[in-house]
């Protein structure tokens, strides 16, 4: 399904939905209160909550489940002896396999590749979870109103999600046992976090949560490739263009935004004078064009106008995540649009420059060393928030064209020249 449809379904059917739901809640909450049975709701909780079987739910955003590393891997460090679970869409899933925190047997996949086959896996899975016997479920979408009844329908006895509290719209029910406030002005990683904090929270805090999580952040892997993935990625440069070798430093370029949000993309005309001027300035550089098979024509473009000398076109080529992140691993640069190579690269020591327009990078700027995000910082941007669902009426996205060549060129030189930067596997070939 388009992104925009799935707004309009989650607005026009969720919150009817959760509305009805919330009902349903308040009266049985109310029947198990006169009854005088210990209900496990936030405002009554004496102790803190001990999750054997955790759910976490984050089901669109491939580059999320890398900015969820900490709070997936603080909830193992809280509770070492818990089962963990995550739902995701199944085009998605290789993003939350990468972190390798998730069991792969304990993921719970959606199909969204059309409306029915989403509504049919969706019942499927939420009968799944209710006979897995889940017991906490961490919401770490964006007030979705299809995770917020995910998690109540799921038997879950213990629901945290971000609530809006006072502000106006964004309304997913009263499904929740602990409601957390969404802070657009701290990075996604420490938002997350807070969910997860939330458990330990003392009775009666409203809003959760008031702590400062910051120290509870714990740095991504670093991803290793196996000396198998290593050739084959080599090989597959090597096939693409023969006078390649691991001497040669490699620019990643990724330039297509992708259709979900198109409007995240710089300019095409910006990209092909910043690769002129890194080709002319480093002689020893190449550049690898990824993407999926419909990025093909920035692939052509580029190297219709500069050559296919050192332009290497791998749209549609690699055939997994791992692929991509291994070639990361090979590579000395990555120029991408916000979106998730961004964070993927996180996960190895190539240098990446991440470029932010309609959204920001205070939430959604990658995390790591070497990992710069340029930001043209307009008055109306970010005009993608959550608050917004993600839809702006935008068309001309002028905050990215404000990000100029020379600023790219500029720092892409520097993160070149840099010392600190080594290939993570370096492996000689055969001429």
């Amino acid at each position: 399904m388009k992104v925009r449809t799935t707004q309009i379904v989650d607005y026009w059917i969720g919150v009817p939905l959760c509305a009805l739901l919330s009902i349903v809640e308040f009266f049985r909450a109310q029947i198990l209160s006169i009854a005088n049975i210990v209900i496990n709701r936030s405002r009554k909780r004496v102790v803190p909550i001990r999750g054997k079987r955790i759910l976490f739910l984050e089901l669109s955003e491939m580059g999320s489940a890398i900015i969820a590393h900490s709070a997936l891997a603080h909830t193992k460090k809280l509770y070492p002896d818990a089962e963990l679970y995550f739902m995701v869409f199944s085009k998605n899933r290789e993003s939350v396999s990468l972190l390798e925190l998730i069991p792969t047997q304990n993921l719970i996949l959606v199909d969204a590749s059309n409306f029915s086959r989403f509504a049919l896996s969706a019942v499927r899975s939420i009968f799944h979870l209710r006979e897995l016997g889940i017991d906490t479920v961490i919401d770490l979408e964006l007030f979705s109103r299809f995770t917020a009844m995910v998690s109540y329908l799921s038997g879950a006895s213990t629901r945290i999600g971000f609530h809006n509290y006072t502000a106006e719209g964004l309304y997913r029910g009263n499904l929740l046992t602990h409601k957390v406030f969404y802070n657009p002005h701290q990075h996604m990683e420490y938002n997350f976090l807070a969910l997860v904090r939330a458990l330990l929270a003392p009775n009666g805090q409203t809003p959760l949560l008031k702590e400062d999580v910051r120290s509870f952040s714990i740095p991504l892997p670093e991803h290793t490739p196996t000396l198998k993935e290593t050739t084959a990625l080599w090989n597959l440069l090597r096939h693409e263009n023969r006078s390649i070798s691991d001497t040669n430093r490699i620019l990643v370029l990724n330039p297509d935004p992708g259709d979900a949000l198109p409007i995240r993309g710089w300019p095409m005309e910006k990209y092909i004078a910043t690769i002129r001027q890194l080709l002319a300035i480093n002689d020893n550089l190449y550049v690898v064009v990824i993407g999926l098979k419909g990025s093909k024509p920035y692939a052509l473009q580029l190297q219709e106008v500069l050559g296919r000398e050192r332009i290497i076109d791998l749209t549609g080529k690699t055939k997994t995540l791992r692929d991509v992140v291994t070639l990361f691993t090979l590579s000395d640069l990555l120029i991408t649009n916000d979106s998730g190579p961004a964070h993927f690269a996180a996960l190895t020591k190539i240098s990446s420059i991440a470029l932010f327009g309609p959204e920001t990078p205070v939430l959604y700027g990658a995390i790591g060393k070497n990992k710069v995000n340029l930001f043209a910082n307009y008055s109306c941007s970010p005009c993608l928030s959550a608050h917004n669902h993600r839809h702006t009426l935008c068309k001309e996205s002028l905050c990215l064209q404000a990000i100029d060549v020379a600023q790219v060129v500029s720092t892409a030189q520097n993160l070149l020249a840099s010392d600190v930067l080594q290939k993570s596997v370096p492996l000689k070939i055969a001429g």
